[in-house]
């Protein structure tokens, strides 16, 4: 019999209801008249994706099983591999996520959307342990690809910084 981890059930019922606070309440945020789009769009699909994932994991701790955990071997236990050490970045991953963000802020009003949120993109897939030419690759398209949404596809400005 598996037991159900308590901690992982909590944790899930309570994304899973904030998410649906948030969808809810977001639905009463009205759009001003000539308005492309209403202030309740981001926390919208911010709240449906908390309701969606609460909601899977909440699943996933019922059913007493974890996505990535390992299965069970009846003739040996599982070695640890010596490049599976811990590094400094992966100690510090939380602490540089939150620069990350913190740095975006800052500069996406003195550098623009382009360049700030490319830097950013850039210094996320490297600290997920991609290479530089992934990096570069995926920063460009990305970057372009959210420019477009929200300038042609949303009709929203995106700040364009000191070179116009």
């Amino acid at each position: 019999m598996t037991t159900v981890n308590r901690l992982d059930l909590v944790i899930s019922i309570l994304f899973t209801l904030v998410g649906g606070y948030v969808v809810i309440g977001s639905m009463a945020l009205k759009a001003m008249p000539g308005m492309a789009v209403g202030p309740g769009l981001f926390p919208a699909i911010t709240g449906g994706g908390m309701l969606l994932f609460g909601f899977v994991m909440l699943v996933q701790t019922w059913m007493g099983r974890v996505v990535g955990e390992p299965v069970e071997s009846t003739t040996e236990e599982p070695s640890v591999e010596p490049d599976a050490r811990e590094t400094l970045i992966d100690r510090l991953y939380n602490l540089l996520l939150l620069l990350s963000i913190l740095a975006l802020i800052l500069l996406m009003p003195v550098f623009g959307f382009v360049i700030a949120s490319a830097l950013f993109v850039f210094a996320m897939v490297l600290l997920g342990g991609g290479r530089w030419l992934q990096a570069i690759i995926f920063s460009v398209v990305m970057t372009g690809l959210t420019y477009a949404l929200f300038v042609f596809g949303l009709r929203v400005q995106v700040p364009v910084g000191f070179w116009g």
